[in-house]
């Protein structure tokens, strides 16, 4: 299951309202991310974390961080999705990742995820912010990428998809 989240460096709030919104919302001011494998990057920064989920779990804000229907899944189409190994003792996990590793968002969410990021730039005080993925079958390695733009953001999104498990740092003006 992806999660897919934006930040807002050192932004107090956004004050979104989840019916301006057709992706289910949450605004987070803990700097509390859904996706473990970043778990330590925002140490040290304040602000605001957008979780991004599915449209249907709008009114259920106990699993927004699910994003599964808000991805195009035949950009990257895989047959066979592998699952992990779990030792006896829950201590081990094996395989899994490495499965897939480019995404891109539904057109008919794309307006959304665009006015979250620039919402989240306008409200940082820095212009400062990031959006990210995890996906457990996505690369093992999770990469930051200085995006800059916005508008660079997209046009990687619709030339070469985006990679899972990475977090773009955009800017705003």
């Amino acid at each position: 299951m992806p999660f897919i989240e934006i930040a807002s460096m050192h932004s107090p709030g956004l004050n979104l309202r989840q019916e301006d919104f057709n992706v289910a919302i949450i605004e987070n001011h803990k700097r509390k991310s859904c996706n473990q494998i970043f778990d330590n990057f925002f140490n040290g920064e304040d602000g605001t974390i957008i979780h991004i989920g599915d449209p249907d779990l709008r009114n259920d804000k106990n699993n927004v961080c699910f994003a599964s229907e808000i991805i195009d899944w035949d950009f990257e189409p895989v047959d066979i999705i592998y699952f992990p190994e779990i030792d006896d003792d829950f201590e081990t996990c094996t395989g899994g990742e490495n499965q897939q590793f480019k995404f891109k968002f539904l057109s008919r969410y794309k307006r959304d995820i665009d006015r979250l990021l620039r919402v989240a730039l306008r409200k940082s005080p820095i212009k400062k912010g990031y959006i990210l993925s995890d996906y457990q079958f996505g690369p093992s390695i999770p990469q930051i990428e200085i995006i800059s733009r916005i508008s660079d953001f997209w046009s990687r999104h619709d030339q070469e998809g985006l990679m899972y498990n990475t977090v773009y740092e955009l800017y705003g003006s």
